[in-house]
């Protein structure tokens, strides 16, 4: 009998974030989805502007800086919706779960998770719990080149280079769109 994906609640979605985000250098954030344009709320996300509609927990770790290079407080550029569309590549659910436990990772591979082994269920099962939450119709979208050519691309070892769309010298990360929820998900890699 196939194991029965897991569906998210307050509860098991604070302690999925905690497990894939809640260390090193990430970002975690939902905000509302007001408009049919999704990068317009995108952006808000982004930009510290939106408040999670359900009120669960989320996550900024992002590297501390000498200086404020956004101009936001956020730790990303303060991009026009028509710039992160040109950044970001549509991907399918698997690639996204991938892509949520590889970030976990240096440089955004799995192979460099400690105990990878050990741990790899566990962090699959809050991949599918994070993303459970915006729903079967949801969309997903990424900032790694590798998807840009095959949106099915195995992103648990990209071999990618990422339009950098933070303030850092390198980040990954994932969007997921639903009718009603914008997440942002995201990994900062600073020399």
């Amino acid at each position: 009998m196939p194991e029965q994906e897991p569906v998210a609640d307050a509860e098991s979605w604070r302690a999925a974030v905690l497990e894939l985000f809640g260390g090193g250098w990430t970002f975690a954030q939902v905000g509302p989805r007001r408009h049919d344009d999704w990068r317009r709320d995108v952006t808000t996300v982004m930009a510290l502007k939106a408040t999670d509609p359900r009120r669960w927990a989320s996550l900024n770790y992002a590297p501390e800086v000498g200086e404020n290079r956004s101009g936001t407080n956020a730790p990303f550029f303060p991009w026009s919706p028509e710039e992160i569309g040109t950044s970001l590549h549509e991907v399918g659910g698997e690639s996204a779960s991938q892509l949520l436990v590889a970030l976990q990772g240096d440089m955004y591979q799995a192979a460099n998770i400690p105990d990878l082994d050990q741990r790899k269920e566990s962090l699959f099962r809050s991949s599918r719990t994070i993303l459970s939450r915006f729903g079967d119709c949801c969309r997903f979208f990424t900032n790694a080149a590798e998807a840009h050519r095959n949106p099915d691309a195995d992103l648990l070892n990209p071999d990618t280079e990422w339009d950098c769309l933070s303030v850092y010298t390198t980040d990954c990360g994932l969007v997921a769109v639903s009718d009603t929820e914008i997440g942002v998900f995201w990994a900062f890699f600073e020399d």
